[in-house]
């Protein structure tokens, strides 16, 4: 099976993600507290897709020699998501230990 991943797409997804749980995306002042008091269940989903993509791109390989380089900076920039994700959420636990 071949399967093409629009990597710049995948990394705009990433950003948009993070940036809007960083509230460094326009929106509306409902919006942004919406946000704040479901951060610790968007970082915990975030956290789950990114777990999901970095395992599905672990079992990938690149169609062709030089897709390698890509891919390997692809995996990059998922981990890197996902290690955000899991840092914003010990940050949470040591803040509000019990919630």
């Amino acid at each position: 099976m071949r399967l093409d991943i629009a990597v710049e797409d995948l990394e705009a997804m990433l950003a948009a993600w993070r940036q809007s749980v960083d509230l460094e995306t326009a929106m509306t002042d409902q919006f942004k507290i919406m946000m704040m008091a479901n951060r610790r269940q968007i970082l915990e989903n975030l956290l789950q897709t990114g777990s999901g993509w970095a395992q599905l791109l672990r079992c990938a390989r690149g169609a062709q020699d030089n897709d390698e380089t890509e891919l390997r900076a692809l995996r990059a920039s998922v981990e890197a998501f996902v290690a955000w994700a899991a840092a914003e959420l010990d940050q949470l636990n040591t803040l509000q230990p019990d919630a």
